[in-house]
């Protein structure tokens, strides 16, 4: 009997003790301030890198020239994605002598560049 009498005390104490050291929110002071303006924020859109500074200039010649490469990005680690105006004008032995270690199509204009870690 001591012992529930004494695990009750404590509990008591235990939970008003919780109540005495709990802080009281502090009322909010209301501050008039100048309106904050704010600049309209364009969309973020992920730009796509010029192809020069991703492709190397020996790969140009396997993709049938500077002016048919769109679009050229580094994707993965290990790959470059290139977009051609004319697809039929990829060279895919001119670019493995180049370094490129594969050509995956993606599609007729879309191809992946496997270069290894130098495409990052």
């Amino acid at each position: 009997m001591a012992l529930v009498i004494s695990f009750i005390v404590g509990l008591v104490l235990g939970v008003i003790g919780v109540q005495l050291t709990r802080k009281k929110p502090e009322a909010k002071q209301s501050v008039v301030s100048q309106p904050v303006v704010v600049a309209p924020v364009a969309p973020t859109v992920k730009a796509l890198t010029k192809p020069a500074s991703v492709l190397k200039d020996a790969w140009f010649v396997g993709l049938g020239g500077e002016h048919n490469v769109q679009q050229a990005e580094a994707i993965a680690a290990t790959r470059v994605r290139v977009s051609l105006q004319d697809g039929t004008r990829l060279n895919e032995s001119v670019l493995k002598k180049a370094g490129v270690l594969a050509v995956a199509p993606i599609n007729a204009q879309v191809f992946h560049l496997i270069v290894g870690p130098q495409a990052a």
